[in-house]
């Protein structure tokens, strides 16, 4: 993705039989699952697990950093320790990128919270947005006299739930989350634990984002992506529907639903460039949608065919269009550029994006030299990367000419459904539109874009071939971004407020201003 949006995160649950041959290992499966889970979070990672025979029932460890990293994996004896310490035949685990807050260690997920009666004391994660946060954040503030520490969803969340859970009597926990849901809007998978050993993990109404589950032998996984649980060993996996959760009490698992589904929105991000190519969300492969994407862009290409031009995928996500798009064309694809996948996170780096770009890819002249390239990438956000992209392959590489391929259709608004960007002046396509614009961009303006970012062309997917690159009803797809359609009744109103700020000037975060 050239532009750099972030995107929500992963999150992760286990459930050993008490009287199963692993019984003590949900932490080693928890790791396992967020290991394959990565490319949803690199910020920060986290889990808590249960185990009635510790003093502290519930036990939450998090750091910054990726998944290896926070487990100490390079280090044989540190690693032992935490596996021992955390041991435990239940737990949840998350992996982290900041849509929201800022990044440090205390916001890093699950998120404890501890209390004497053991009803009270849980631990949770998530992944989403609220739309509604700042209405659910003044609630609590001015009603219920509550003073806000993180200034983040996630602590707001934590709150409601623990208010759900007020009383003498302890409450049916089915029963808590529907009247939590009837609170919320927006996107939320919830993963819950409590001291009683008690689970809950919930897909929201709306089905923005996945949450898959299975057995193998005495273990019950759940994870955001199906690449997760298959590299468990869970071969025969389930897609939770929107609007149901997972409930695991006294050793029993149920599916329960919880709250009526206004409609399907799935993401359409999670094919385009967020989900592991790997994956199958709500029955469709990741790695078909992506050959779809290119197949789309074959057919729609007008540049003429001839014996220089070469196309080049930006690794990694954009791989299997590229890949589809030469094939169907009859022409060569080559990895003109080289990701380099060391790289991670670091706060050792130029402050120009030239440096940033020549960090993460190296351009092989040999390969460009002389040719006209179609650079094919997932999308466009920001622009500024691609830009430099442009720039790199030309100077370095030695293009001749770069044309620029999209596979998903140009964002033209924001996201408040989990994805780091949710402002109107951030994104490209908008600043030479100036106002909110239906169906598909016009041809001045991307001749326009074309040529500020230094592209000889530049031709995104249409929305029609999208939709039928996933293979889903577009009533089924949560296209907002593309289409300024926003499926829950506050995602409507900040869309509003997003280009009323726009007009002004404002540049904060739109649910936090």
């Amino acid at each position: 993705m050239s532009g750099e949006a972030n995107h929500q995160c992963g999150i992760a649950a286990v459930y050993i039989r008490e009287n199963g041959d692993s019984a003590n290992k949900a932490l080693f499966y928890l790791y396992k699952l967020l290991l394959n889970q990565q490319n949803r979070g690199q910020l920060s990672a986290g889990i808590t697990t249960y185990n009635p025979q510790r003093m502290q029932i519930l036990e939450t460890y998090k750091e910054l950093g990726p998944v290896n990293e926070v487990f100490k994996t390079s280090d044989r004896q540190q690693s032992l320790e935490i596996f021992k310490r955390y041991s435990g035949n239940k737990g949840i685990g998350h992996t982290r990128y900041a849509t929201s807050g800022s990044e440090e260690r205390s916001l890093a997920q699950p998120f404890e919270r501890h209390h004497g009666r053991k009803w009270k004391w849980f631990s949770f994660c998530w992944n989403g947005n609220l739309a509604n946060y700042q209405e659910l954040k003044q609630h609590l503030m001015e009603k219920a006299d509550y003073h806000i520490v993180y200034n983040t969803d996630t602590e707001i969340l934590m709150h409601y739930i623990s208010r759900e859970l007020k009383g003498s009597v302890r409450p049916n926990l089915v029963k808590v989350f529907t009247r939590l849901a009837q609170k919320l809007d927006g996107c939320f998978n919830i993963a819950f634990m409590n001291a009683f050993g008690e689970m809950i993990i919930i897909r929201d109404p709306y089905g923005f984002r996945p949450i898959v589950y299975g057995w193998k032998d005495d273990m019950f996984l759940v994870a955001s992506e199906s690449n997760a649980l298959i590299n468990c060993g869970v071969t025969e996996y389930k897609h939770l529907e929107p609007g149901h959760l997972i409930y695991v009490k006294n050793g029993h698992v149920e599916i329960k639903k919880y709250a009526e589904s206004p409609r399907k929105a799935h993401c359409m991000f999670e094919w385009v460039y967020f989900a592991n190519v790997s994956s199958v969300l709500d029955g469709q492969s990741v790695y078909i949608t992506r050959s779809n994407l290119g197949k789309e862009l074959a057919r729609q290409e007008t540049e003429k065919i001839d014996e220089n031009i070469l196309i080049v995928p930006v690794p990694d996500t954009a791989k299997a269009a590229g890949n589809s798009m030469a094939y169907e064309l009859k022409l060569p694809e080559a990895e003109g550029l080289i990701r380099n996948r060391f790289v991670g996170r670091t706060f050792i780096e130029g402050s120009a994006r030239e440096d940033r770009v020549q960090n993460k890819y190296t351009a092989l002249r040999e390969i460009l030299k002389g040719k006209k390239v179609i650079l094919v990438d997932d999308s466009i956000v920001r622009g500024s990367t691609t830009k430099q992209l442009i720039t790199y392959i030309k100077k370095v590489g030695g293009a001749k000419e770069v044309h620029v391929r999209i596979s998903c259709p140009p964002i033209r608004g924001p996201c408040f459904y989990g994805i780091d960007m949710s402002t109107v002046s951030e994104l490209l396509v908008p600043r030479y539109e100036g106002e909110p614009k239906k169906g598909e961009v016009s041809k001045e303006v991307i001749a326009k874009i074309a040529k500020d970012l230094g592209a000889d062309s530049l031709h995104y997917q249409s929305i029609q071939g999208l939709v039928k690159s996933i293979g889903k009803p577009a009533k089924d797809l949560c296209m907002a971004c593309i289409t300024g359609e926003y499926p829950t009744p506050h995602g409507k109103k900040l869309y509003l407020k997003a280009w009323d700020n726009f007009r002004k000037g404002i540049k904060e975060r739109t649910y936090a201003c």
